[in-house]
């Protein structure tokens, strides 16, 4: 887990701060499910949505830089390329992962919410 973390970059320790208070609202809401809590989660799954999809672009943005800085030997680094994208991937994967733990446990609130409040 720590190499995983490693591979996205410090965006990766920010995804993983608003992913634990994501699934901690979330539980909370799936035992008592409360408007107010479901209106603070669906902002913070448009924050880690966001940042994961920043942490993605920045790491392609590294790895485009660094391997196009000579033309003649790009041919060479195109491996390195493949192996930047897929580092520049952990973010989205981190970041869905989250986003999917998360929206279970609203479901499940959701659905133990009394019937007046839907």
């Amino acid at each position: 887990m720590l190499n995983f973390m490693r591979l996205g970059g410090f965006n990766m320790w920010i995804l993983a701060v608003i992913g634990v208070v994501m699934i901690w609202t979330a539980i909370q809401f799936a035992r008592g499910a409360d408007p107010h809590r479901l209106s603070i989660l669906r902002a913070l799954t448009f924050a880690i949505l966001v940042a994961s999809v920043t942490g993605f672009c920045s790491g392609l943005i590294k790895v485009f830089v660094s391997t196009g800085q000579d033309p003649d030997k790009f041919g060479g680094r195109l491996s390195d390329m493949v192996v930047g994208i897929g580092e520049s991937c952990t973010n989205l994967v981190l970041g869905g992962a989250f986003v999917v733990i998360t929206w279970v446990l609203i479901a499940v609130g959701v659905r133990r919410m009394p019937r007046e409040v839907i």
